[in-house]
């Protein structure tokens, strides 16, 4: 039975480097997912995967009409149903620029009318975020300074604008249910130990209220709210995990942030728990 899982989130959400990490996971068969049939071409997932093996993130695309698809065949356990996942890498700065635009190409839409599922990435201190502004005493300040440029696109807002694509867009599972989406927070391991007791949910609300409160408002999609580590550290500043990796390897570095039965926020190995959840094993 072919599936497909869209990947979703703006420039920097660390979409590209969790598809380099989930492949070795995958492949190590030690997850709720694993690898049934070994894919014909995954090249550029390799080549993600190199980059962390050699302790540096993979680098955000420089061209926005990027776009490379893993595909592969999955399994929950050895000879079991036989899934195959289609995963859709369309670039951050594609579906910004799709979002400015308010234009969605018709090639991206029948994606998302294929998918019964997604992941969306947002990530935890990145760089290309951008904050709403206070606009009367931004503009005033842009005057003094001369700077009149345009900051662009509010981060929650555009994150706001892919959910919709995905409400309006996705296909009901096979069973009939709603389609499931997976709220990803990137770099969860940047956060200190009060924020990660209080969970990724709780950091979106403080954060990006807006999305928050949409993700409260949707009733069309089953979402569920992760936090993700793909190595366990930050490779840009942290020698000791950058040294680890360079190494030792991928191998049982990065976990998923869930909820237990009882609430409490917890760490788990399996870094595939966001893909599988989708699917619905």
């Amino acid at each position: 039975m072919s599936r497909s899982v869209v990947l979703l989130g703006g420039p920097d959400s660390g979409k590209t480097n969790y598809i380099g990490r989930v492949w070795p996971a995958l492949d190590a068969k030690q997850g709720r997912l694993q690898i049934a049939q070994q894919p014909d071409d995954i090249s550029f997932v390799l080549e993600v995967t190199d980059h962390l093996n050699s302790g540096s993130f993979a680098p955000r695309s420089e061209h926005a009409d990027a776009r490379r698809d893993f595909e592969v065949i999955v399994a929950e356990e050895e000879g079991g149903a036989q899934t195959a996942i289609v995963i859709p890498d369309i670039s951050g700065e594609l579906w910004l620029n799709a979002v400015k635009n308010s234009e969605i190409s018709s090639d991206w839409m029948n994606e998302l009318r294929r998918a019964d599922g997604a992941l969306l990435f947002v990530r935890v201190g990145s760089d290309q975020d951008v904050r709403p502004l206070d606009w009367v005493t931004s503009k005033k300040m842009m005057a003094k300074l001369g700077n009149g440029e345009d900051p662009g696109l509010a981060t929650q807002v555009m994150l706001c604008e892919l959910l919709r694509f995905l409400e309006v867009s996705l296909a009901d599972r096979p069973d009939g249910g709603r389609p499931r989406v997976s709220i990803v927070v990137s770099a969860w391991d940047m956060v200190d130990v009060g924020k990660f007791a209080k969970g990724p949910k709780a950091y979106l609300e403080h954060e990006y209220p807006l999305l928050a409160g949409r993700l409260d408002d949707v009733e069309r999609l089953d979402l569920l709210v992760f936090g993700l580590s793909v190595v366990g550290g930050d490779l840009k500043v942290d020698p000791d995990c950058r040294d680890a990796v360079q190494e030792g390897g991928l191998e049982g570095r990065g976990w998923v942030a869930m909820q237990n039965s009882e609430g409490k926020w917890e760490r788990d190995g399996d870094l595939t728990l966001p893909i599988a959840w989708v699917i619905g094993t």
